[in-house]
C-alpha cells in the first residue's frame, strides 16, 4: 500500500493504526492503575506522603512506584527498573490523554522513512506493542515472582496470577528481535 499513489488509503491506514495503538497504550496504563487501586486498599501511605503527593501533583508512576514497593519486597535495583518502565509508560499515556495543541515540524516515521505527524511516529503498532508488553510483563513478574509484604496483598497476587496465567499461559509473549 505504501508504494502506491492512494493518500486516501494511507491516510485511514495510519489514522487505524494511530488509533488502535493509542488504545492499547491507555489500556496498559490503566492496568496499572487497576492494580494501584487495589493495593491502596491494603498498603499503608502515610498521611503526609499522601498529603504531599495531591498538593504537588506528584506524577502518576511515582505514585504507582511507591505503591508497590511499599507492597512488594523489592531490591533497590528492581525498584529503580519498576519506577523507570512506569515513567515510560506513563509518558506514553500522557501524550494520549493530554496531548500538545502546538504545531510541530514532521517527524520521520521510521518504518515508513517520511515525516508525518508526531502523533503517528509515537502511537504506531511497534511502540504499542513495547508498552503493551512491557505492561504485561512487569504484571506478570510481579504476580509470579514478587514477595507481598501482608497477607491481602499475597491474597490478591494469588488470584491475579491464575488470571494472568489464563491470559498468558505460556508467559508473556516477548516482541520479535
Amino acid at each position: 500500500m505504501w508504494a502506491g499513489s492512494d493518500g486516501a488509503a494511507k491516510a485511514q491506514a495510519l489514522e487505524a493504526e494511530f488509533e488502535a495503538s493509542m488504545l492499547a497504550i491507555m489500556s496498559a496504563a490503566i492496568a496499572w492503575d487497576a492494580l494501584y487501586a487495589i493495593l491502596r486498599e491494603h498498603v499503608a501511605i502515610p498521611a503526609v506522603m499522601a498529603e504531599a503527593w495531591r498538593r504537588g501533583r506528584t506524577a502518576r508512576y511515582t505514585q504507582v512506584a511507591e505503591t508497590v514497593r511499599r507492597a512488594f519486597v523489592l531490591k533497590p535495583k528492581g525498584a529503580a527498573v519498576l519506577r523507570s518502565n512506569l515513567r515510560k509508560m506513563y509518558a506514553a499515556r500522557d501524550m494520549a490523554v493530554h496531548p500538545s495543541g502546538k504545531i510541530s515540524a514532521p517527524i520521520l516515521h521510521p518504518e515508513l522513512d517520511v515525516g508525518l505527524e508526531w502523533r503517528f511516529v509515537y502511537f504506531r503498532a511497534q511502540n504499542a506493542a513495547t508498552v503493551v508488553l512491557g505492561a504485561a510483563g512487569m504484571l506478570f513478574d510481579l504476580a509470579k515472582n514478587g514477595r507481598a509484604k501482608n497477607t491481602k496483598v499475597a491474597e490478591y497476587q494469588k488470584a491475579l496470577l491464575v488470571r494472568l496465567q489464563e491470559i498468558f499461559p505460556d508467559g508473556v509473549p516477548q516482541l520479535a528481535t
